[in-house]
């Protein structure tokens, strides 16, 4: 068995037992009697879901050997693309409680696609408008949290 292979079936073996306890400690959260409120054990559900079933792809890769032995070279960025990027990030966190959080990921999802070099515009456009809108309406209509709309507070 290859020294990758070990190592994805180790780890997701970890990782699945890891998010088994956490799902089993946030089920047994305590309820909340507000109506039409989630409870406190949604969230974590939530993630631990994600978690799982990232740990379940981990498993079938190193099950079926979809990977190499050869461990990927990631690619080089210089240092101050790293200090762009975080520069990036603080200015979000800044803008976010004025803009608004449509607003405020458009510019940061655009920013960091042209920064980590994606050229294609419509790429950049539709990307940086999707993902926001897709996440501002998975919070509100299906988790029913109210996202700070900020300078677009009257169309949203």
């Amino acid at each position: 068995m290859g020294s990758m292979r070990r190592r994805n079936l180790v780890t997701a073996a970890l990782l699945l037992a890891v998010g088994i306890a956490y799902a089993g400690l946030a089920a047994n959260l305590p309820t909340r009697n507000i109506e039409n409120a989630t409870g406190p054990s949604f969230f974590p559900l939530v993630a631990v879901t994600c978690f799982i079933g990232l740990s379940l792809i981990l498993l079938v890769q190193g099950l079926f050997a979809l990977v190499s032995d050869k461990v990927p070279e990631l690619p080089k960025i210089s240092i101050s693309r790293y200090g762009a990027g975080l520069g990036i990030a603080v200015a979000y966190l800044g803008a976010l409680p004025y803009a608004g959080f449509i607003a405020a990921d458009i510019a940061l999802f655009a920013a960091l696609m042209v920064l980590y070099g994606e050229k294609r515009p419509l790429w950049v456009a539709g990307f940086s408008v999707a993902i926001p809108l897709f996440v501002f309406i998975l919070f509100r209509e299906v988790f029913q949290i109210q996202l700070p709309a900020g300078i677009l507070d009257g169309f949203v």
